[in-house]
This record gives structure tokens, sequence and C-alpha cells, in this order.
């Protein structure tokens, strides 16, 4: 989640806006989805976004044979406006072999980074590299290696950043716990230098414990969440390991899903600028096939209400759910869904006020419903809009293509969530007064 500064005129048009009493916007689809990539022949897929805090956003993807060799990686920027700033660019650097399962966040100034898996790179197996990016989307430095531990393949990276730019990375990593699959982590500055040592998420460690997500707060504290095999005593459950700025852990390795028939997993987690976070998952839990479910935290650790349905619309399958929150912590869920759309898979969407409450109701992201809308990814801007992303078969005239949607949503609901941004400004140093 990036983190806009906010200047006095605008913390003031937000206090009036609140102190109106005009109701928040409903769901709103900013235009009509649009086509990210510019190269189409074979396969672009499996999409990665990441937005700053003034609505501007870059999408990352998976391209066959563009590169010369497999798999590469490809990048296209937008303004918040939707329009695509420069032309489509290559990420990855070295081409041999595959190059995909990327991830990319921005911080607050647009400066960004993308991770992902290398085939062979590291001279055993998958390996984790990353690349940094100014806000005008040139490259800083070159591209860099995460994973120091290379024994086997180290892949599925996951990324989050805080207000000023440091980062952390969290990735799965093959029978480097003694035992399986496990989930490991490598913080490092704004600069690109890494803080400390690689580290284990993980405490327990039997069987499988891999899919990691992360998200940070504007302070730097994050959360990793995972998928483990049999924890909960029943095939897959979800867990995570809260720490600090630091990259000490807070407490124990916690269990997030509390029902736990069957298999819990594909987890991800959102947080917002205080820490409050929200978990999203599948589960074969509303009735039919497999549902979308949630568990929000506060910024301490502790459940806040219990665990909720997302999806309301519950034949046959929703799964692959995503989640992004605002800096206030409302927070939007997408997920693909079977039949729902017409046609075999569509993108589908709710949003949630901070307290957890259903924001109107679930809404259809894709457009285009030929065929499968499926892989989708998603983030906020601070002002409440956010963009989700997704792999669209054959819309693009070949295999297929990425493509997204803007979303639109008023921040401010009350006085308490205007102020808490003020004073947001204010604790970042930004000298703006309120």
């Amino acid at each position: 989640m990036g983190i806009r500064r906010w200047t006095g005129p605008a913390c003031l048009s937000a206090l009036l806006l609140a102190a109106s009493g005009l109701p928040r916007a409903s769901a709103q689809l900013l235009g009509p989805e649009f086509q990210v990539n510019s190269y189409t022949t074979s396969y672009q897929s499996f999409p990665a976004v990441g937005g700053d805090g003034l609505g501007n956003f870059v999408v990352v993807w998976m391209s066959n044979d563009q590169d010369g060799s497999e798999t590469g990686l490809f990048g296209q920027r937008f303004n918040s406006l939707g329009a695509p700033v420069g032309s489509e660019f290559q990420v990855n650097s070295y081409t041999t072999g595959n190059q995909q399962r990327s991830a990319v966040a921005a911080d607050g100034s647009g400066n960004f980074v993308v991770v992902w898996d290398s085939a062979g790179q590291d001279g055993s197996g998958d390996g984790v590299f990353g690349q940094r990016y100014d806000s005008a989307g040139s490259p800083v430095g070159n591209e860099f290696q995460v994973n120091s531990y290379t024994t086997s393949w180290q892949s599925s990276p996951a990324l989050a950043t805080d207000s000023v730019g440091n980062f952390v990375v969290v990735w799965d990593s093959s029978d480097q716990d003694g035992s399986s699959l496990g989930v490991f982590g490598q913080r490092y500055d704004s600069a690109g230098g890494p803080l400390g040592n690689e580290f284990q998420v993980n405490s327990y460690t039997t069987g499988n414990q891999q899919r990691s997500a992360v998200a940070a707060d504007g302070s730097g504290n994050f959360v990793v969440v995972w998928n483990s095999g049999y924890q909960d005593g029943s095939w897959d459950g979800v867990f995570g390991q809260r720490f600090d700025a630091l990259g000490n852990p807070v407490g124990s390795e916690f269990q997030v899903n509390s029902y736990t028939t069957n298999g819990q997993g594909n987890s991800t987690v959102a947080a917002d600028f205080l820490g409050n976070f929200v978990v999203v998952w599948n589960s074969p839990q509303d009735g039919s096939s497999y549902g979308v479910f949630g568990q929000r935290f506060d910024s301490a650790g502790g459940r806040v209400g219990s665990e909720f349905q997302i999806n309301t619309y519950t034949t046959d399958a929703q799964v692959g759910p995503v989640v992004a929150a605002d800096v206030s912590g409302n927070f939007v869920v997408a997920w693909e869904s079977s039949g729902q759309d017409g046609s075999n898979r569509g993108v589908f969407g709710q949003r949630f006020h901070s307290a957890g409450s259903k924001v109107g109701s679930e809404f259809q992201v894709s457009s285009y419903t030929t065929s499968y809308q499926y892989f989708s990814a998603i983030a906020a801007d601070n002002l409440g809009g956010f963009v989700v992303a997704w792999t669209s078969d054959n819309q693009d005239g070949s295999n297929t293509g990425v493509f997204g949607q803007q979303l639109a949503q008023s921040v401010f609901s009350d006085g308490f969530e205007a102020a808490e941004v003020c004073a947001w400004s204010l604790a970042v140093g930004s000298g703006d007064v309120c």
C-alpha cells in the first residue's frame, strides 16, 4: 500500500466532506476495462499490480517468448486516470529459461520494486530475483538476487513496502527448514540494501508451509500469512506471523482460520497505515464447492469479530481471492467465480468498510465474459480507489492477455477517518497542516 501525503487544503476538504453527512459512494467501475499488454503474440498472463498513494499504478505480467527465451516479465505504468505512461517494458535482464511468478509493490512516491522466480539463475533450481525502479519508471541499479540459500528451489515471492520505500520479500523454500517447504524472508531499506540476513518465517515445520503473502503498515511493521499442511488438524490451514519494523517476530505464529474441515488455502493479506490487517482465503465452507472467507485483526494482532463469508453468490467455485486496503482500512476483495457471468469464470468483487461491514453488493469486475477471466491481482491508493488486473482468454486476439479495471470508492464516511488521515499526514513528517 502506498502512502499519500495530504496537503492542508486536501485535509480540510476531507473534513468538510465528512461533516456534510454525505453517504459513501457506491462501487463503480471507472470507465471501460482496458488492455494492459501491447505485445499480444502467444500468452501474456499472471499479472501483479502495485499502486502509489496518488492512484498511479504499474502492472507486471509473464509473457511467453517475448524476451527470446521461454517466459519473461514485462510491465506497463499507468497514471491515475488509467492512461498508459510510456511504453511496455521488460523487467528481467537475465533471460535464459523461465522468469515468472512476479510480485510488485510501490511506495507513496511511486518508486516500485518487482520480484520474481528465475529458473537456474542462482545455480540451483529456481531462485528469487528483483529489480528496483524510480517513480519515472527507470531501473535503479541492476537486477539483484534475493535468496541467500540456493539449494534446490526458492520461488513464489511476495513483497510489501512501507511508507518510505523500505520493503520485505517473502518466498517458499524447498527443504531449508528441514521438512519439505518453508517460508523465508529478506528485508531491504529504501536504497535497496539488505537489512540483516535472510530469516525463517514459519515456526511449525512439519510438511509444507507455502504460498506466502505479506503486508506492511506505514511504519514498516509487517505480517506474513501462508498455507500449512495438516497443522490445524485437517489438510491445509492458514497461519500467520507478525514482525516489527526491525524484523523481530511479534508474538507467536497464529492460526487464522476458525473453520478447519477439509482445506483452507490461497491466503492473502492487506494492512492499513496503522497496522490493522485482514486475511482472506478459500474454504469449502459456503455449501457449494469453494467460497471466499476472511478474518480481520487489529494492530496488536487480536481478532476483530469472527471469520466472515465474502462471496454472496455460492454456486460452484469462488476461488483465487486477492485483497487490498486503503490508508484508512477500507478494503476490496476480488476473486474468480465459476459460471456467475454466464461463461466459465469471471472476476467479481466486494467492498468493505474499515469496520468490516459490506459496502454495497457483490459486483462484476470483468466486462468481457467469453471463456475465462481469472488469476486476478489488486492494489489500492489512499483516496479509496482500487485497480484490478487479470488474465483473459482470447480477448486480445492471441491466446491469453492481461486486462484491468479501475474501481472508485470515497474514503471518507465519517469525521474519524478524515481526522485519522490528517493525523497520519503529520505523523509521517510531511509538514502539512490539517
